[in-house]
């Protein structure tokens, strides 16, 4: 899924969080979603470069022993900004795009476990003990190791020592988060660039998830996330928070940018 534009705003009106949230509207009356004015938001803060931010989350809401803890790749769903427009649903699937001419460069990843003070959120979260809480690029619904060019810089990896609620099982305590690897250059030499601090460039629509595997470099899923009965028998659900920065470059300038200042400009009345 590749989304058809990206709605541009400046640092004047940047007045709230960026949202990767993006809803494609149809103006034919067709099957396409053709609108030009739409997509995720971005900001143009240095000149010919747009800054991306995309935010969501993935519910957890079962218990230990459930089958959708035999393995995880979970689907992150990117909230929608519109709370009160039932058209403009969440969107399950974090993507991003990019392509081989506007490559989208990936410099930021994060995951955390949120903490409510409201009583929606759980305590935290639980898995089998040595597994961690993976949020990276999904390769055709598995996971892949953190070892490939740019891969620790778009893949936060979120471990535990905290013994949970059985002896084989560790706990992520609300307001536990973890990065990837910053794409910036800290030594010179031959030392200096290495796989961990190059960003990593997406040249096609690439989808983020988070899994529950054993280690970093693992490229299958392992185990599970839950979050405790008394959560559950309150109501309560586990959320685990992701994050994706990127930048691309800006299109080219179009009609719109120069328009005003040709000579015989049209202006329409009324």
């Amino acid at each position: 899924m590749t989304y058809l534009t990206a709605k541009k705003i400046y640092p004047g009106n940047w007045a709230q969080p960026l949202n990767g949230w993006y809803k494609n509207i149809d103006t034919t009356g067709g099957t396409t979603n053709n609108a030009s004015k739409a997509g995720p938001t971005s900001v143009l803060a240095t000149p010919g470069y747009r800054y991306f931010q995309t935010r969501g989350y993935v519910p957890v809401t079962w218990a230990s022993g459930s089958a959708s803890t035999s393995g995880q790749t979970m689907a992150v769903i990117v909230p929608s900004p519109y709370r009160q427009d039932d058209t403009r649903t969440d969107i399950t699937g974090m993507v991003i795009s990019g392509s081989s001419t506007q490559g989208a460069y990936v410099y930021r990843a994060a995951v955390s476990v949120l903490s409510g003070w409201d009583g929606r959120a759980a305590s935290g979260v639980y898995a089998s003990t040595g597994n961690i809480i993976s949020f990276g690029r999904n390769n055709s619904g598995s996971p892949t190791a953190a070892s490939g060019v740019g891969e620790s810089v778009i893949q936060a990896n979120l471990t535990s020592t905290v013994s949970g609620d059985a002896s084989t099982k560790i706990y992520f305590s609300g307001a536990s988060q973890a990065f990837g690897t910053d794409p910036f250059l800290t030594a010179t030499g031959a030392a200096g660039v290495t796989n961990t601090n190059v960003y990593y460039k997406a040249t096609a629509s690439t989808t983020f998830s988070v899994f529950a595997k054993g280690a970093a470099n693992d490229t299958a899923v392992s185990g599970g996330v839950y979050i405790s009965d008394a959560d559950i028998a309150a109501g309560r659900t586990g959320y685990i928070a992701v994050e994706v920065c990127y930048i691309r470059p800006d299109d080219a300038p179009g009609y719109e940018d120069i328009d005003s200042y040709l000579n015989n400009r049209t202006v329409t009345s009324g």
